[in-house]
């Protein structure tokens, strides 16, 4: 189950409150930079959009913010009279950003503090719209944003983001088991730049030796959420602000991200079911249950 709105769940996990107008959490995440994570992010922000959600995008990559130039929102952001930042909206997704805060130029020197402050304003300092899903675009690692967003903000879950090379299925694995240590369920894996995918009949030639992350996906009983193959005009769309989805929707690349799109869909749905079953019980249905899966555990 994901962690609970009143009191928490994981490790020392304390604070943990609902966001105002935000139904679902989704953190994407990496164990490592260069893995085409805050693009699949804001593809997948598409796709989900598509499929008639309200999407926004946190970008809590704060020393390394990309959201604002793969959506070509800018910098500056206006403020509602009670003092909350108004996000920004482009091609159909909300989304905020350090870098709408501050110029492209600008270098970031900030320790723990700071960047937890920081955090914390990106998400509840905000006059979100009400959004059916907000997707937060991690940085790579697991350092003290991580920890951060997963002690005080309502994670519905995870989904972690790869490409085949072995090293990276190595950090990815570790992303992994700190959603895990904190009880976030991981709705599963995404392969990025999997191979290129032929232009004729779409069919994916793997670049690299394969395998390796649908591998840990059974390793750590975790969904293959997919393959997303190479797409060179990936980068004419970001350097434009465009989702490629949005400027290529037949790109072989586009296909796999609804594919994906669609799982994550199914995973929240699941999500919010177990919920609201698990409201509904009573105080000794909920203790028979606990008191089932220790023994089990045992």
């Amino acid at each position: 189950m994901s962690a609970c709105a009143s009191t928490g769940c994981g490790p020392e996990a304390t604070g943990i409150l609902a966001i105002p107008q935000v139904r679902e959490v989704v953190c994407v995440a990496s164990g490592k930079g260069g893995v085409g994570k805050s693009t699949l992010t804001v593809n997948l922000a598409a796709s989900l959009a598509a499929q008639g959600m309200a999407v926004g995008i946190v970008d809590a990559d704060i020393h390394g913010p990309s959201i604002s130039l793969l959506l070509g929102t800018g910098s500056g952001v206006e403020a509602t009279a009670e003092g909350l930042a108004i996000p920004k909206f482009s091609h159909g997704i909300w989304s905020l950003s350090v870098g709408n805060l501050l110029p492209p130029e600008a270098g970031l020197a900030w320790k723990g503090p700071l960047v937890a402050q920081a955090v914390e304003q990106l998400f509840r300092e905000v006059a979100w719209p009400p959004l059916d899903v907000l997707l937060v675009d991690m940085p790579p690692g697991t350092g003290d944003v991580q920890i951060t967003i997963l002690e005080r903000m309502p994670v519905t879950g995870a989904v972690v983001v790869s490409t085949p090379q072995r090293l990276a299925v190595v950090d990815a694995e570790r992303g992994i088991a700190l959603f895990h240590e904190y009880d976030i369920p991981v709705f599963g894996l995404v392969e990025n730049m999997a191979g290129h995918a032929c232009p004729c009949c779409g069919e994916i030639t793997r670049l690299f030796t394969g395998g390796h992350v649908e591998a840990l996906a059974k390793r750590r009983h975790v969904a293959y959420l997919g393959a997303v193959p190479l797409a060179p005009e990936a980068a004419a769309a970001a350097e434009s602000g465009t989702p490629l989805r949005t400027q290529d929707p037949a790109s072989a690349a586009v296909t796999a991200i609804d594919a994906v799109a669609v799982r994550v869909g199914d995973a929240l749905t699941k999500e919010r079911l177990a919920r609201e079953h698990e409201a509904g019980l009573s105080a000794e249905q909920r203790r028979n249950a606990a008191e089932f899966w220790q023994n089990l555990a045992e």
